[in-house]
């Protein structure tokens, strides 16, 4: 299995594929974590579509997923600098896309996270694009009526994946 070769040819064992200001990282210079984003203003390692990425099949352990969870058209401007936004016609496609692309990168036995806050889209719109059935699921609420999910899954090669 190939690990994805990055920065200087140094081995990154972690992708973020939406990393955006790295806000909920411990350390934001992790030297094992390939930190990407679609934004460049935001200052990824390397600007790169989560939906179409340029790296070998199985190339990470683990890959962190926190999409936008709005769309450019709800959000107000600081959500769409801090997180981004979804296109409001493609969002659920968007998302299809890049779960089968994550879990394409993804090694055997490796982890996906995927963080939800359903703000707009409930978590029941967003769990049919699931590429497999999570491990665990932890809903986080801040006393609003938007919660966060935190969803694990891990990549079983004996596994069916969802379609």
């Amino acid at each position: 299995m190939s690990e994805a070769k990055s920065l200087h040819g140094k081995n990154k064992l972690i992708l973020d594929a939406t990393a955006g200001y790295r806000m909920m990282h411990f350390d934001k210079d992790n030297p094992y974590v390939l930190y990407t984003d679609l934004r460049s203003e935001v200052n990824p390692d390397e600007v790169q579509d989560f939906r179409q990425l340029p790296y070998p099949d199985e190339s990470f352990r683990l890959v962190i997923f926190d999409p936008p969870h709005r769309t450019v058209k709800d959000a107000p401007f600081w959500v769409r600098r801090d997180y981004g936004g979804l296109v409001p016609e493609t969002w659920q496609s968007d998302l299809r896309k890049g779960f089968k692309e994550l879990w394409r990168v993804l090694q055997p036995y490796g982890v996906l996270v995927f963080k939800w806050n359903n703000h707009q889209f409930p978590l029941e719109e967003v769990s049919p694009l699931f590429p497999v059935n999570p491990v665990i699921q932890q809903v986080t609420t801040n006393g609003t009526s938007s919660d966060t999910f935190w969803t694990l899954f891990m990549k079983v090669p004996e596994q069916t994946e969802v379609s």
